[in-house]
């Protein structure tokens, strides 16, 4: 079996243009390094070569091509079994797709292991390998050419958004509207509904119930049209450089990075030497749209610039992404380009394979030690960095969220929910929603986008956001976010009825974690899962009321009418708690504080030590002072224990540390008047001892775990699983003391000590004596 050959073909024809198009050397180290992240880029390759296999063995056995609507992401699984029931797949291809269908699941629930993500790639190319020998064996080369393309159309209609952000159109409007419909309403469904639907019928032979016909609402509901845009999955989501388009015009935000950007800009027009510009960061978090305004707003600043953006250009059949980019770089250094300046716009996982590439081949030494210089793929304290004529701007180091006196606060994210919701004729969403509406049209998604109009609900929104990425080191890029909003305002299973408080957005937002990994998050930090005595009493007195809908309308106030289903008598327990669950959420939307308090000191803290705020930073060394002396224990003052309490006698070492701080990161913020962007959710501090400087990363999860032990909290399995930065650093400082002068020897017994010291005179290496307790 040829693996590289067959992932050429897989790369070739099945990922869009618009994504990046891996070599199979840049994709094993990928599943090596996030295995997770590899798995999500698989899955949609392997939808596609089922797709395709679907209609080569339709073409085979001369029968009808199955329905699309058996291959969604939920039920794919049962698409697989009508291929070997209907067209007749071969049973070693079920098992392959059923075993990398398990696999899959799993990183729903968990980050995969890279094993875990291996194994699914081999099942992937053993079903491409009897693709391709079926095909080679089956079809000339113009009914493959014909296929091809007859899968490409499809998968175009499986993701086609509307055409216009302002078609006016309702007829053509309509059609589209039926149309996604019909190829999306059952993959909406999660994967329990399927198996209710799917029955044996008299053959043997399982069958799936066809859906209920849309409803009239649904297929003229524009504001769905609209929403759809801000799926991942939507061509509208998916940026390219050379087009800004109406809708990106209007969702633009202005960002700390872009001014950077500007300005560098300004300063490479105005160099005679060639200059190079590295615009890096993460997947969507933005490059190809800021790279879009500029040409769009500031056309003179890249007159005499070739851009290049890498996730979007760097593929040629015949050249790997690295080849790209190497002809991309000596022709920028020969000049050969009629275009002084060069920016590339790159992910820093393409930056860090090119810089490989380039060490190994021994060039491009001007290029590799300004990557040096940068620290980029270290802890990248320089977000904006210049050498001579190359200029570094890293996305990644700007965070979208600042900072401040009071805590965190993301401009950026509330500027997108006020884009949404914002009462202008200017808005898509809000014109859809008056159509909608005017015409008599209102569903579940009418009443979730006039509760996310609340500036209240907003503001607790994007608070449990920042929240989940602190808490959680959760990145968050601008498409995902789009994403997330259609999420809570849109239920997953496409039942739009009003009078179902599931898919309300308070539920949405807080009961489905399954649906990405941002609400699985949010769902760490469901208001339902804290026992604050309020909402205790809320609960209490709604579920013994005689009437709880009174009840949650006094506690939701105006907000009451919203939700029509507020409005009645629950009639069973299950649609009681589903009630009590909505109110608890609702309220807690509606009346946005941090009752974290562990949270907010936390954020305290990072800002104090990015704004060198010794003061401050001085009582977070008291709580890992306190916190070393209680790891392991302490027999006496300035001694630790170096081993567990199950020998006969412990050994403790004596400690002396200086406390330290990162000068790189420390006091770095770019501004001391206001919130500041620049930073990582996380304080490198430590001690030096004995001229050693000993330093660990201390984030939110390490600093609710040393809070929990400084006041008596003993840590299981999985804490220490997530605080394995902390015991390498508990062992480096005792690595690294002094133990020539002093040891004690402690009984586990009665606790009684003798000390092992260096006399100053004897010959004798130790002399020993009891010490007093």
């Amino acid at each position: 079996m040829n693996t590289q050959k067959n992932w050429s073909f897989l790369v070739t024809n099945l990922v869009p243009d618009e994504d990046t198009k891996f070599t199979y050397d840049e994709f094993s180290k990928w599943m090596t390094d996030s295995p997770t992240e590899a798995m999500v880029y698989l899955d949609g390759i392997f939808q596609s070569l089922t797709l395709k296999r679907m209609y080569m063995l339709a073409k085979i056995t001369g029968r009808p091509a199955l329905s699309e609507r058996y291959f969604a992401r939920h039920v794919i699984k049962h698409g697989w079994q009508k291929l070997k029931v209907e067209l007749n797949a071969s049973m070693k291809e079920l098992k392959w797709a059923h075993r990398y269908i398990e696999i899959s699941d799993l990183y729903t629930k968990r980050n995969l292991l890279k094993t875990e993500t291996m194994e699914a790639f081999e099942k992937l190319i053993a079903l491409t390998e009897v693709f391709l020998q079926e095909s080679e064996e089956s079809f000339d080369d113009s009914f493959k050419e014909n296929m091809t393309s007859t899968i490409v159309e499809t998968s175009d209609v499986f993701m086609m958004p509307p055409n216009s952000l302002y078609e006016s159109d309702s007829v053509q409007r309509q059609q589209t509207s039926e149309e996604f419909y019909m190829v999306n309403d059952f993959s909406a469904k999660n994967e329990e509904e399927m198996n209710e639907e799917i029955e044996m019928d008299e053959s043997g032979h399982e069958h799936i119930d066809e859906p209920s016909q849309p409803s009239t609402e649904l297929k003229t509901s524009i504001l769905l049209e609209r929403l759809r845009m801000l799926q991942s999955s939507s061509k509208e989501s998916v940026v390219n450089a050379d087009s800004f388009g109406l809708f990106r015009e209007y969702m633009h935000i202005n960002r700390p990075i872009q001014i950077s950007l500007l300005e560098t800009l300004e300063k490479v027009n105005a160099e005679s030497t060639p200059q190079l510009i590295l615009l890096s960061g993460s997947v969507g978090d933005g490059k190809s749209h800021l790279l879009a305004y500029v040409k769009e707003k500031y056309p003179d600043l890249v007159t005499n610039v070739r851009i290049h953006n890498d996730s979007t250009e760097s593929f040629d059949p015949s050249k790997s992404s690295i080849e790209t980019l190497d002809n991309v770089m000596s022709s920028f250094y020969k000049q050969d380009s009629n275009k002084k300046h060069l920016l590339i716009a790159i992910n820093l996982g393409v930056l860090h394979n090119f810089y490989s590439f380039a060490e190994s081949e021994n060039r491009y030494d001007s290029l590799r030690k300004f990557i040096d210089a940068s620290n980029i793929f270290g802890h990248g304290e320089h977000i904006v960095y210049s050498l001579d004529s190359i200029h570094l701007l890293n996305i990644a180091g700007f965070q979208t969220y600042s900072v401040g006196e009071e805590g965190a606060h993301s401009f950026f994210f509330t500027s997108i929910l006020e884009k949404i919701v914002s009462e202008s004729n200017e808005n898509p969403f809000y014109t859809a929603y008056l159509e909608d509406t005017n015409h008599g049209h209102r569903s579940i998604v009418h009443d979730n986008y006039d509760f996310l109009s609340n500036p209240s609900v907003r503001e607790s929104v994007v608070n449990v956001i920042i929240q989940a990425m602190v808490k959680e080191k959760l990145i968050i890029s601008t498409r995902a976010f789009y994403n997330f909003i259609f999420d809570i305002l849109v239920p997953s299973d496409l039942n739009l009825d009003r009078e179902r408080p599931e898919a309300a957005l308070p539920n949405l937002i807080f009961g489905h974690p399954d649906r990405s990994n941002i609400l699985s998050s949010l769902h760490q930090n469901d208001p339902i899962s804290f026992r604050i005595p309020y909402f205790d009493e809320l609960i209490t007195k709604y579920v013994l009321s005689q009437h709880p809908q009174e009840i949650a309308k006094n506690e939701l106030k105006e907000i009451g009418d919203v939700y029509s289903f507020i409005h009645h008598s629950p009639e069973n327990e299950s649609k009681l708690n589903t009630l009590g669950a909505f109110l608890v959420r609702s309220y807690s939307l509606l009346n946005p504080k941090d009752v974290d308090q562990t949270y907010m000191n936390f954020l305290q803290y990072v800002k104090a030590y990015y704004l060198g705020d010794g003061e401050n930073i001085e009582s977070l060394f008291e709580l890992i002072r306190s916190v070393i002396y209680l790891w392991k224990g302490s027999p006496r003052e300035n001694y630790l224990f170096i081993d567990g309490a199950n020998n006969e006698y412990r050994v403790a070492y004596p400690f002396q540390a200086e406390e330290i701080v990162d000068q790189r990161l420390f006091d770095s913020a770019e501004t001391k008047d206001d919130a500041f962007y620049r930073f990582s959710p996380f304080i490198r501090i430590g001690f030096d001892v004995n001229g050693k400087e000993i330093l660990f990363d201390l984030d939110y999860k390490l600093y609710n775990l040393l809070v929990k032990i400084q006041h008596g909290y003993r840590p299981n399995r999985n804490d220490l699983r997530d605080a394995v930065q902390f015991i390498d650093f508990y062992d480096e400082l005792i690595r690294h003391t002094d133990k020539s002068k002093s040891i004690l020897l402690v009984s586990t017994h009665d606790g009684s000590m003798v000390e092992l010291s260096k006399p100053k005179f004897s010959k004798s290496k130790f002399e020993v004596r009891k010490v007093k307790q």
